[in-house]
């Protein structure tokens, strides 16, 4: 059940990626605060201008990402070519997020604990991505 099933757990922790985006941006579009019991600096991070590329919120992006996450994680459990597609996507995810950290710890010198979970996350991800790939190649000796 595992080796059928390998990839479903990148597709429950994605849905947490996926549900903390779409929360982010409905806060965003709405002109909700955010409660921010844990870091204090949600509202300073979420209105940098770093929040935003090209017009576009990164929460959206994050959405985007998220759902091309779950799709390649779900189309991995049963094709070769999706489980490199995923390795990919989760790395560029993993490098962007790295960027975001640093932003926030060394730039804006605030920290939004929504984000630091999707940033986590993602790396999270990526890792257990490859930690997923690497058995199988070990399995195949």
């Amino acid at each position: 059940m595992y080796k059928q099933h390998k990839h479903d757990i990148i597709v429950l922790l994605a849905l947490v990626g996926f549900a903390t985006s779409i929360y982010l941006t409905v806060t965003k579009y709405l002109g909700v605060a955010v409660p921010c019991d844990l870091t204090q600096g949600c509202e300073t991070v979420l209105s940098s201008k770093y929040s935003v590329i090209f017009g576009i919120p990164l929460s959206v992006l994050g959405i985007a990402f998220f759902s091309s996450v779950i799709v390649s994680a779900l189309l991995a459990n049963h094709y070769a070519v999706w489980r490199k597609i995923l390795t990919f996507v989760l790395g560029a995810g993993s490098l962007g997020s790295l960027v975001f950290l640093s932003l926030q710890f060394f730039v804006i010198k605030q920290v939004c604990q929504y984000c630091l979970l999707v940033d986590v996350l993602t790396i999270v991800l990526l890792v257990l991505d490859l930690n997923i790939e690497h058995r199988n190649k070990m399995d195949a000796v």
